[in-house]
């Protein structure tokens, strides 16, 4: 459902922005896409095109430069117009929300481990908060073991951890095979292994220290990131090998293969704990995560 109007006055007139034209006109600026504005919103490429013509005779200006019916770019007035138009939109839509029945309201504070970054958690969350916008939702990513301290605590109201698979800490979401991996020109040093981890306090790294002293291999940190970003760039670069979940290994990343040596690492589960909130928003927020962790292909 859709609110139909809001107006603003110039020189003693009332103009009123249709609520549609500014949906599709934020379309348009996110993408740059006439046609693609169309299939978001559910309109004809043509209808698009009269929105945007009564939205800029509207506002006395162009918003769009065009050429040869490709959007080029936004104009100045555009590009200030823009900011009007996703606040109006949000306030519509929060207005519409508060009115519903079976709104989800509150704040959720929210510990991830950092290799969630290494996954589609941020688009899951955007997901989440269009779908609910009356949410707030502070995020904080640390390493498996602080955020396990700190759930128990009661610092979070939702906290996910990774952990040696069988602790039966928290609730499991799924189970994960820890693997070695190098970057493309990685050569093995048989001296001493040189290993690119998380800081102190991740279970990935744990588990690959303590493979190497069981197996008495050599080893040296090399590079310490709390970063998911800044290990992959290093190990992809050839400053060491690094340990992750298999499910997070792409290409030009590869798994380092068993018969070069490195002892086997353990399962991990991630899993998760909820605060002493039982408050239907961060039900639904520990569902809907849980529910896009084992849907991405995320397996043992």
């Amino acid at each position: 459902m859709t609110m139909l109007v809001s107006s603003f006055s110039i020189a003693g007139t009332v103009v009123n922005f249709d609520i549609d034209c500014l949906r599709s006109f934020l379309v348009i600026a996110d993408t740059m896409s006439f046609s693609r504005a169309a299939e978001s919103v559910g309109r004809s490429q043509s209808t698009i095109s009269q929105q945007m013509s009564k939205l800029e005779l509207q506002v006395g200006k162009p918003l769009l430069t065009r050429r040869k019916g490709r959007v080029l770019e936004l104009t100045p007035e555009g590009d200030r117009f823009v900011q009007y138009a996703r606040r109006i939109l949000q306030l519509n839509d929060e207005a519409y929300a508060s009115m519903c029945e079976d709104v989800l309201l509150g704040f959720v504070r929210l510990g991830v481990p950092l290799d969630f970054f290494g996954r589609d958690f941020t688009t899951w969350l955007a997901r989440f908060k269009t779908k609910n916008p009356m949410v707030g939702i502070e995020v904080e990513a640390n390493q498996s073991e602080s955020l396990l301290k700190r759930s128990a605590r009661g610092e979070f109201d939702l906290a996910f951890f990774k952990q040696e698979a069988g602790a039966r800490t928290g609730t499991s979401v799924l189970t994960e095979q820890l693997v070695w991996v190098c970057g493309p020109n990685y050569t093995p040093d048989d001296a001493s292994i040189p290993l690119v981890l998380f800081p102190d306090g991740c279970a990935y790294r744990r588990f690959a220290m303590s493979s190497l002293k069981q197996n008495d291999r050599r080893w040296h940190l090399s590079f310490v990131s709390p970063s998911f970003e800044c290990l992959k760039a290093a190990t992809l670069e050839g400053l060491g090998i690094t340990v992750l979940a298999r499910a997070l290994v792409q290409p030009p990343l590869r798994i380092i293969r068993q018969d070069l040596g490195l002892p086997r690492l353990p399962t991990v589960e991630l899993a998760y704990a909820r605060g002493r909130s039982n408050s239907r928003t961060v039900g639904e927020l520990t569902t809907f995560l849980a529910e896009r962790l084992t849907g991405a292909g995320v397996q043992p």
